[in-house]
């Protein structure tokens, strides 16, 4: 690449060194000013049309799971490293990207609020193109993994400050635990260790159910659903109720014991409704049952990674005791 691309990286590298050589960050930053799900990437943009370029826009550009329609985890623009100042700089993500011969070996680096907060800056860089493919490879999974974080960091942070109270004094009331739903998810409906709140004032549904089951029951996350579903969320008609697409479900891959996360696609039974859900299963040994807290949206011709994403992160606010 060009010299300038050479500058970017030394001076990516010295901001490194003082943001976490030292182990103090500069106290003068500002707040980020990029959209959410937005995604920079810095890159020579000619570049970016090889062969190898396009592996690396094809991980960028990555499709969300469990959604009807093919969403981006990002709205990803694409910036020379000599266009890479002023506002660019106050991004929420940034990838940075450099393959040049300077280089020892390949590596991927990470830094958090350089520039403004908060912020999540990767490196990744290599001698040639083919050392580049290895790197990408051997990190495929990792490079959208922080910046989903950092979006969710954000949708938390938001729902801190601006949460259900009354959803949130029955969550606690019904199953001892807290969780936080946003503002308008306030319509409830409470049924036998069932809660579903949904969002009654607006030209599309989003909804939040908190159930249990005895941890005896040895049934997989699609047969738990689906039985909780059809007695509390039925439809207009006695065929009709919830069900699960047991074709598009699929586990996020985590490594906690005590949690399993489901996503999928729903639909109701002999009706035309459906939509995305995600499911958070909480194997709690100390109250000898399951626990799941799950979001579902009804939202025809909309975009769902918005509104999918909100639900998402309220999920990952329950607490046990105080506990996340």
């Amino acid at each position: 690449m060009r010299r300038l691309s050479y500058i970017l990286i030394m001076c990516f590298a010295l901001l490194a060194s003082c943001s976490s050589g030292n182990g103090k960050k500069s106290s003068v930053k500002g707040k980020v000013q990029s959209a959410p799900y937005e995604l920079l990437v810095v890159a020579n943009k000619d570049w970016l049309k090889t062969e190898t370029g396009q592996k690396l826009v094809e991980v960028v550009e990555a499709h969300i799971s469990g959604l009807p329609q093919r969403e981006g985890n990002f709205r990803v623009t694409y910036v020379n490293p000599e266009a890479f100042k002023g506002v660019f700089q106050f991004y929420a993500n940034i990838l940075v990207v450099d393959v040049d011969a300077k280089y020892v070996e390949p590596k991927m680096t990470l830094e958090r609020d350089l520039y403004a907060r908060p912020q999540v800056v990767e490196g990744l860089f290599a001698p040639t193109d083919v050392e580049f493919v290895k790197l990408l490879e051997a990190h495929k999974k990792d490079v959208l993994k922080e910046f989903n974080e950092n979006e969710f960091a954000r949708e938390r942070g938001f729902l801190e400050k601006n949460y259900n109270g009354a959803v949130m004094a029955q969550v606690k009331k019904q199953f001892g635990v807290s969780i936080k739903v946003p503002q308008d998810v306030d319509d409830m409906k409470i049924g036998k260790n069932f809660l579903w709140a949904s969002a009654s004032k607006k030209d599309f549904q989003q909804n939040v159910c908190i159930y249990t089951l005895p941890l005896t029951d040895n049934l997989s996350p699609e047969d738990v659903r689906d039985s909780v579903m059809k007695v509390n969320i039925p439809g207009d008609r006695e065929d009709q109720w919830m069900e699960t697409d047991r074709r598009t479900v699929m586990m996020d891959d985590i490594t906690r014991p005590d949690l399993v996360v489901v996503r999928g696609l729903w639909d109701m039974r002999n009706d035309a409704m459906g939509g995305p859900f995600v499911s958070y299963f909480y194997v709690d040994t100390v109250g000898n049952r399951l626990l799941v807290a799950e979001g579902f949206v009804f939202a025809p011709d909309k975009k769902k990674r918005p509104i999918m994403r909100q639900l998402e992160a309220a999920l990952q606010t329950l607490t046990f005791d105080g506990k996340k």
